[in-house]
């Protein structure tokens, strides 16, 4: 597959989009890197390039003293009835929620609050996928405490049926940080202190994927090299995390990435930040499908449409803001959402 298969599908002059999620009927909707702690925190992507709040002015602005607004998000996700799911990871005040937005009556359709025992002081609930079969929604819970670690990484896992989460898999191995730092062109990622220290950031979990037929959800840590997988059926119900953890399986290798996407058939579309590339990981190894210094300055967010056929991903060159390049800022505006042609195998997947 070659780089010039990579479209620009929209530009960002100045926000830096998040995650991209697309709706049945192909509409393309992004989070607003909450990095930059933005006015609004969703979009729908226009091709005028106006790029309006979604789903309005007051839901995607700022939390009023009514409870409508968002905080800080990142995750996003669009289910099969055109209900879109936006993970608030909530701020002062305010704890994480679920926002689901009825699409076509353009109305409120649920709000899931995380209970804080549910959380730990750490979480950084910055991504989740949707289980329709099994009504659950899995989040990564990539927690990160104030020296740049992810400490107590988990999946809180909710049931849409009762409302009830917990956390599962805690410090799984697979879910913590890596042993060496994550480096993106020779410079380790780091925060700096107000003292003036530099020190290098430690990631865990963070991406997470369902596969189109809801079988397995597929996680990794960022600065780790290695995909896991676990059945739904098994990370559907509360268990301890002797059980679950041996149900934990490995699946292939990936370079360090923030996100990735799966297919029916298990092939893993990563995005590798260190290469400024999108990747496609599988047990039979490792192959870059796109590469561009540019467009692709850290690959953020990917989402296959409904039938495989591109791969939307966002481009925001997080390396390059100050919280991660020790108090510097390299950015190169404008960022884009890009798609890749990748017709990836779907299966036949039931509507619930």
């Amino acid at each position: 597959m070659n780089t010039h298969q990579l479209e620009i599908f929209a530009t960002f002059p100045v926000e830096r989009p998040g995650n991209p999620t697309v709706m049945p009927d192909g509409r393309v909707l992004v989070s607003v890197s909450a990095i930059i702690a933005p006015d609004i925190s969703v979009r729908a992507v226009a091709e005028n390039g106006e790029h309006p709040a979604y789903p309005n002015e007051t839901w995607a602005g700022k939390p009023g003293a009514d409870g409508r607004g968002m905080s800080a998000v990142i995750g996003i996700r669009t289910d099969l009835q055109g209900i879109v799911w936006i993970l608030d990871m909530g701020g002062p005040g305010q704890q994480p929620r679920l926002i689901a937005w009825n699409d076509r009556e353009d109305r409120l359709h649920r709000l899931i609050v995380l209970p804080q025992n549910v959380l730990r002081p750490s979480s950084f609930t910055q991504d989740f996928v949707i289980d329709w079969r099994r009504q659950r929604i899995y989040i990564a819970d990539m927690t990160m405490n104030p020296s740049g670690e992810s400490d107590y990484p988990a999946i809180v896992v909710v049931d849409l049926q009762t409302g009830l989460s917990w956390r599962s898999l805690e410090c799984y191995p697979g879910l913590m940080p890596g042993d060496v730092p994550l480096m993106i062109g020779g410079k380790a990622l780091s925060l700096r202190t107000p003292e003036g220290e530099i020190i290098p950031y430690r990631y865990g979990l963070n991406p997470i994927a369902i596969d189109p037929l809801g079988r397995w959800v597929y996680f990794g840590s960022m600065s780790a090299r290695k995909v896991y997988r676990v059945s739904t059926e098994v990370l559907a119900e509360p268990a301890g995390i002797a059980p679950l953890s041996e149900a934990v399986e490995y699946w292939c290798d990936k370079p360090h990435c923030d996100g990735f996407d799966v297919d029916a058939e298990g092939n893993v579309y990563v995005t590798d930040i260190a290469n400024n590339a999108i990747g496609l990981a599988s047990p039979a190894g490792y192959r870059i499908l796109a590469q561009d210094d540019q467009l692709l300055a850290w690959p953020d967010g990917v989402e296959l449409d409904a039938q495989g056929e591109w791969l939307y991903i966002t481009a925001n060159q997080l390396h390059r803001h100050p919280l991660l390049n020790a108090g510097e800022d390299d950015s190169q505006p404008p960022f884009h959402v890009l798609r890749l042609r990748v017709d990836a195998p779907m299966g036949s997947s039931e509507t619930p």
